[in-house]
């Protein structure tokens, strides 16, 4: 009896003892010869892009995809490092929360352009900081946050036109000017319109 029981066992893998009747491959991932079945092709060239925001500090690294598969640690450390590292900034993206989700659609549905290389943030969290620097009066972090947003969406009307008004309010008419400019022919707005025939009068435009 014994002699059968372990007869039975040995003709019966560990996954029939989990789910009966024993669920069937798909041919798709049955490996024929032995070699590892990938998705993609291997080689020195051949990089994954990997992002880590915790909202205080951003890393973004390429990994490369190595065919012997070995395993890559990342570790966040203060200390200094023979590394080279890309120079630090005083503010990092607010990570992306559900609202943005939506606001990100309609960006996208009028056709403008978004920059994936460019780090995704929150863009209702940025404009809310950049609200607040203004209202402290402290319009060059105002002007970074404004950066901030457009680096990932350069064509992003509203902050455009927050940008238009801090160079204002910075002295910067020349270049309030332009970007009124640019916003306008993205999107008219009867305001921006009146405040930049006013600043090209006033410039001698």
């Amino acid at each position: 009896m014994i002699l059968f029981l372990s007869l039975a066992c040995a003709t019966r893998n560990y996954t029939q003892y989990l789910i009966e009747p024993a669920p069937e491959v798909n041919q798709a991932f049955e490996e024929d010869d032995g070699t590892q079945l990938r998705p993609m092709g291997f080689g020195s060239t051949t990089a994954m892009t990997v992002q880590w925001n915790d909202g205080d500090v951003i890393t973004e690294v390429q990994i490369p995809m190595l065919a012997s598969g070995q395993r890559i640690v990342i570790e966040h450390t203060a200390g200094a490092t023979d590394v080279e590292t890309i120079p630090a900034t005083r503010l990092v993206p607010p990570p992306p929360v559900a609202a943005d989700a939506v606001l990100e659609e309609a960006y996208r549905e009028r056709g403008l352009r978004v920059d994936a290389d460019a780090p995704a943030l929150s863009i209702t969290v940025a404009r809310t900081r950049m609200q607040e620097a203004i209202a402290a009066g402290n319009y060059e972090l105002a002007l970074e946050w404004c950066e901030l947003i457009l680096a990932r969406y350069p064509s992003h009307p509203e902050t455009l036109r927050a940008k238009g008004s801090i160079l204002v309010l910075l002295g910067e008419r020349d270049k309030a000017i332009e970007i009124y400019e640019l916003v306008e022919e993205i999107e008219t707005d009867p305001a921006v319109r009146k405040q930049l025939e006013q600043l090209q009068a006033e410039q001698g435009f």
